[in-house]
């Protein structure tokens, strides 16, 4: 019995050592991998303002302003900074694309040198108004996003809105979408 065992293990080893593949093989060739993509930094970016209430993220392409409403009309006309470190000339806009619990703070929020505004978005009674209106980002220069007459509604709770700051070339369709979140928080 044990001799049957024995042949038919052999057996099943001399059948796996037939089906056993070796593969040997050499290097005759080899390329290297190189990206064709490259960084630049963007032409326009955005920047902290002097209020002390924005946050920049990603290489100054978006942003957060947080902010405390209270009671009392407050105004931050440098809350985020817009530059341009280029010989061109931008239009930019803020557009909304979501918001939550408009209902707790009025506040408007506009686009000013230190010699035009532009007023872009408005919220009041819960409602939200958009103008879409541009406002020129002349070469070499910064402009400013200003929050104005924010006042809290009495009510507990966080007030976001979500924007995009729409960057184009004068008279064309291409654009640029850098998002800046806002938050009021009414305590």
């Amino acid at each position: 019995m044990k001799t049957r065992y024995v042949i038919l293990t052999v057996a099943l080893l001399l059948c796996l050592g037939y089906l056993a593949v070796s593969v040997l093989g050499t290097v005759s060739d080899f390329m290297y991998l190189y990206s064709n993509s490259s960084y630049e930094t963007p032409l326009v970016v955005l920047e902290d303002g002097s209020d002390q209430i924005s946050t920049v993220y990603a290489d100054g392409t978006s942003a957060k302003i947080a902010i405390d409403a209270t009671g009392v009309s407050s105004t931050y006309n440098f809350s985020l900074n817009v530059v341009d470190y280029n010989a061109s000339l931008w239009e930019v806009t803020l557009e909304h694309f979501s918001y939550t619990d408009l209902s707790l703070v009025n506040v408007s929020v506009i686009l000013h040198s230190n010699s035009t505004l532009s007023d872009q978005i408005t919220v009041s009674g819960g409602n939200i108004n958009q103008t879409g209106n541009y406002y020129n980002l002349t070469s070499n220069s910064t402009i400013h996003l200003g929050v104005t007459d924010l006042v809290e509604n009495s009510v507990v709770g966080t007030t976001v809105l979500q924007t995009h700051l729409r960057i184009r070339v004068p008279n064309t369709t291409t654009y640029t979408l850098y998002i800046i979140t806002f938050e009021f928080t009414c305590t």
